[in-house]
């Protein structure tokens, strides 16, 4: 019989799946690859937001990254 905690479906799969999924790859001030030895995103949450904290080798940037659902804005009277 195999071991459940280290084999087949885990209860935390469809997070992990997600979290592979909504990874950042390019910074999103020069464009360049974060993934790998080329930067850094690491996943944290807010209440129900999950935020990537991400950082560039390539030119420094780091901030985090949360995917917006829904956004409201306004422009400016000309």
């Amino acid at each position: 019989m195999t071991d459940r905690r280290v084999s087949g479906p885990h209860w935390w799969d469809p997070d992990r799946i997600a979290h592979l999924e909504d990874k950042p790859r390019f910074c999103p001030n020069c464009g360049e690859a974060v993934i790998d030895a080329e930067g850094i995103a690491v996943e944290y949450w807010e209440a129900d937001r999950r935020v990537y904290h991400t950082w560039c080798r390539s030119c420094g940037w780091s901030g985090d990254i949360v995917r917006i659902q829904r956004m409201v804005g306004h422009e400016p009277e000309d």
